[in-house]
């Protein structure tokens, strides 16, 4: 029993596979084959000025979606770096849910990228915060190894506690736009409102679904005195129906 448990966990950690395409691994390749691992599907305009919902026609500038047209989002820009499909949202998975905290080197490089490119005015990056019994349970918050990635690249400030998660919400996976907004309504509180005040926020998480949870997150930001707060993920959830106006 204890053999079979070695060898399943130095399997996850030291996989032959690739964990996206199957094919075995050469030498120095880790999780991904050489291929795969460049293989990212990056976002490009044209995309929404505010959100950055990209649009399925290519023939056209960036300008507000629909929805932003009605409703400006409590943030002032969001952007993700990929679309979040393939190597990315496999990458993202081992990183949350298995022993594979390496990734976070991988996925960091987005993130360092995206900082630099979107928000080199940022002077202050927050992570999306877990809840205290979601982080015992997971051990690690994935979306702060991402702030502090965001952190050196631009040289600024981390706010590690200043955001804090107060009510433990079911996972938004598998639930609608609506149900997710629900589910986080009230769910965060700034426990140090000194550390935001007149900031210029960069507001980091892994992915991009529905923007529920980064729209909480940026209205209580708001309240305790930021002057600016963005956002910054790794990958953005993107299918073919997504329209513009």
């Amino acid at each position: 029993m204890i053999k079979h448990a070695l060898t399943r966990f130095f399997g996850i950690l030291y996989p032959a596979f690739c964990g996206c395409c199957g094919c075995g691994l050469g030498p120095g390749e880790r999780f991904f084959c050489t291929t795969c691992a460049g293989s990212a599907e990056y976002l490009s305009s044209p995309f929404c000025t505010a959100c950055g919902r990209p649009f399925v026609s290519r023939a056209t500038a960036d300008h507000l979606c629909h929805e932003c047209m009605k409703k400006h989002p409590p943030y002032d820009m969001a952007r993700a770096q990929a679309i979040y499909k393939g190597v990315v949202k496999e990458a993202i998975h081992l990183y949350k849910y298995r022993p594979v905290r390496s990734l976070k080197g991988y996925l960091g490089d987005f993130i360092e990228e995206g900082s630099q490119k979107w928000f080199p005015d940022a002077n202050l990056a927050v992570a999306v915060p877990l809840h205290k019994m979601r982080l015992r349970q997971r051990g690690f918050n994935q979306s702060l190894f991402l702030a502090q990635r965001a952190s050196r690249a631009l040289g600024i400030g981390l706010s590690v506690d200043g955001l804090a998660r107060v009510k433990n919400t079911r996972p938004q996976v598998d639930l609608d736009r609506g149900e997710r907004e629900a589910n986080v309504r009230g769910a965060f509180k700034v426990v140090k409102p000194e550390e935001f005040k007149g900031r210029n926020v960069l507001l980091v998480d892994d992915v991009y679904t529905t923007g529920a949870t980064v729209k909480e997150c940026a209205k209580v930001l708001r309240s305790a005195g930021a002057d600016k707060v963005c956002v910054l993920t790794v990958a953005r959830v993107f299918s073919d129906s997504t329209e513009g106006p």
